[in-house]
């Protein structure tokens, strides 16, 4: 089962907490792995009441263009996230924020697909788009949020989320970038859990 979200640009997102948290949530493990995220280069911040979480990558750059290679093209970094949480409840993802910096030129065209799912149930995902056309130029700051909701199982007090994130670029023989932002030196994913009481 695939769904799409759609895309509404907001500038300075805030997101507030969802009211209908579980008491306890706990995070026994993050990692992150990929092209975009080498060792030491991307961290993770995550809220008390385990409903906000905020990836921020260092070295997460695409480019094109003249003396570029296909692994310049496209960058990816999957973040695990393996979570425990009081019985009865279940969550989805209610929104995402996408900080960065790009320069497109006319003629060329960037993406960026946040993609969630969880394990052992990879089928049923939510693709978070955002896309850059040229001619752009400068920072961008893009939220979405979907239009269905991919709810993680009932019947369990633990789930593993997985967020892909993925950006790529074409025609490839354009000069395009899609990098972290200038001010703060990264691109940044920011996403809020959205919690409900399963059904007896």
């Amino acid at each position: 089962m695939h769904f799409l979200a759609a895309l509404v640009p907001f500038m300075g997102l805030a997101f507030a907490a969802p009211q209908a948290a579980p008491k306890n949530v706990k995070i026994h493990g993050v990692s992150l792995l990929g092209s975009g995220c080498p060792p030491k280069s991307a961290d993770v911040q995550i809220d008390a009441t385990g409903s906000l979480f905020e990836a921020t990558f260092s070295e997460y750059q695409v480019q094109s263009g003249p003396n570029t290679r296909a692994s310049d093209w496209r960058r990816n970094c999957k973040l695990t996230i393996n979570m425990e949480y009081s019985p009865g409840f279940q969550f989805s993802i209610l929104k995402t924020d996408m900080i960065g910096f790009a320069e497109i030129p006319a003629g060329a065209k960037g993406q960026c697909i946040n993609t969630f799912s969880f394990t052992n149930d990879a089928e049923k995902h939510v693709d978070y788009v955002m896309k850059l056309n040229g001619h752009y130029s400068g920072a961008f700051d893009l939220a979405s949020q979907a239009g269905v909701a991919s709810w993680s199982p009932c019947g369990g007090s633990t789930a593993i989320l997985n967020m892909n994130t993925a950006c790529s670029l074409s025609p490839t023989h354009l000069p395009a970038l899609i990098a972290v932002d200038h001010i703060s030196g990264k691109l940044k994913v920011k996403f809020a859990l959205q919690w409900q009481s399963c059904r007896k």
